[in-house]
């Protein structure tokens, strides 16, 4: 979206990673927000009889009820440099009281009214207005503060009827559309719309709250149905949940409407992927990385895809590919340990793995890897055993790393070990019927 910073993210939904654009929420989270009873208190020698919480949506049901059109504005004051806001100053009112006297004659003029909404901010209600009329007033109000004070402040601007929320929503929007102005910087103003929704879905994404997400993006594509990166946000949150053929469908719409869009193209391989059909996942990976290299989660998923399918030669180009873009990963060097292990490199392998485990310390995989190449190598029998177990310390119910460790201590003799986890190895679903076979035969001949 232009003049909005977003970010590719990756979020973690089924043992496979979705590619998404996100806004850079971080900097709504520094924006400053007070409970409304700490505004009011504020204020309240001034406004001894200021609108908030239940009173201020008791106020909007009430006298706007009637009107057939009216604009709400969420006013942020902006932080000046060097200079802390008034709020975690202590409790000098007087920037504050700036903005609320002037946010008080804004609304009397046009024969509005104006209260804290339920997260701090002061909000003035305009009858009549429509979006331009309510912008315009929004900066008229920034551009006179400013000039008298010196101080800037973030608008939003919300209008209604808009889509089928309630009257006492569309002060809500009104924040949601001072979250979109922050991304302008200080001194911005913005109308509520579908990038208002992206962000706030956005914002219910990154705190985990993905049914929460769905809903704004549902609604922002109401507002803008050709809205590419809300479509595939979307088919993120279905995909998380599970909802596989729904998540293929927004992706599908995604790509329809552009058909560069890589995102989506990589998003569908990894649907396909979980859903078994992995031809079809490496052919949707392989496209978005012709259309968009250099991404890192691309090429450490071919790559590992390429790794499930058996060609480890083509894998290694693509892992080593990845690697080179992210040093610093774990994950990545674990699969190019499992690669070169196939590829029978084992003194490669032994070094990727110690990467791994230096940038994940408790990664299993790598743990139980390591224990057998050293293994193979009989150097040190007890560093190997001391891996393998804790892999298992680390996932005991991962029935390879319990086979392997069972072998190991068959291999040097320990056999009640052995046989502990031999038969866990079993219980979880692995064939070690012949080794447990040999452990016991060990024991009957020491008896």
């Amino acid at each position: 979206m232009a003049n909005r910073k977003r970010k590719i993210a990756r979020k973690e939904g089924s043992r496979r990673h979705f590619l998404l654009s996100q806004a850079d929420t971080r900097r709504l989270e520094e924006a400053p927000e007070y409970g409304a009873d700490r505004v009011r208190d504020l204020l309240a020698a001034t406004f001894p009889d200021l609108l908030w919480g239940t009173g201020l949506r008791g106020a909007c049901a009430k006298r706007l009820k009637t009107v057939s059109r009216f604009a709400a504005m969420a006013v942020r004051q902006d932080e000046a440099p060097g200079r802390q806001l008034p709020l975690l100053a202590g409790p000098d009112p007087g920037p504050l009281l700036e903005v609320a006297n002037g946010l008080d004659r804004v609304c009397r003029d046009i024969g509005g009214f104006w209260g804290i909404e339920d997260h701090g901010l002061p909000a003035g209600f305009l009858p009549g207005c429509g979006a331009a009329e309510g912008l315009a007033a929004a900066k008229a109000f920034q551009q006179e503060l400013r000039e008298r004070t010196g101080c800037t402040l973030t608008v939003g601007v919300a209008v209604h009827p808009t889509l089928d929320y309630a009257v006492h929503e569309t002060v809500v929007n009104a924040r949601k559309a001072a979250d979109h102005a922050t991304f302008f910087g200080p001194g911005s103003c913005a109308a509520f719309d579908a990038v208002s929704l992206n962000i706030s879905g956005d914002k219910c994404f990154e705190h985990g709250d993905t049914e929460a997400a769905i809903r704004e993006f549902q609604r922002a594509l109401a507002l803008d149905p050709a809205n590419v990166n809300v479509r595939n946000s979307l088919g993120v949150c279905y995909a998380v949940l599970g909802d596989y053929e729904e998540a293929l469908q927004q992706f599908a719409a995604a790509v329809s409407l552009d058909r560069r869009e890589y995102m989506a193209i990589y998003n569908i391989g990894l649907v396909h992927w979980l859903l078994g059909r992995k031809e079809a996942a490496l052919d949707h990976l392989l496209q978005a990385n012709a259309l968009r290299g250099e991404v890192f989660e691309i090429l450490f998923q071919i790559g590992k895809l390429q790794l499930d399918m058996h060609q480890p030669h083509a894998s290694r180009e693509n892992l080593e590919h990845a690697s080179r873009l992210r040093t610093k990963s774990g994950g990545i060097y674990r699969y190019l340990g499992d690669c070169y292990a196939a590829l029978d490199l084992s003194e490669k392998a032994i070094a990727a793995y110690k990467k791994a485990i230096k940038f994940n310390s408790s990664d299993p995989a790598a743990l139980s890897a390591l224990g057998c190449l050293f293994d193979g190598k009989a150097e040190n029998p007890d560093i190997s055993l001391m891996f393998c177990r804790e892999s298992v310390k680390l996932a005991p119910e991962n029935p390879l790393f319990r086979h392997r460790l069972g072998a190991l201590c068959l291999k040097q003799n320990r056999l009640a070990d052995a046989l502990e986890h031999l038969e866990a190895a079993a219980r979880l679903g692995r064939d070690t019927a012949g080794d447990i076979r040999r452990v016991r035969e060990r024991m009957e001949g020491r008896h």
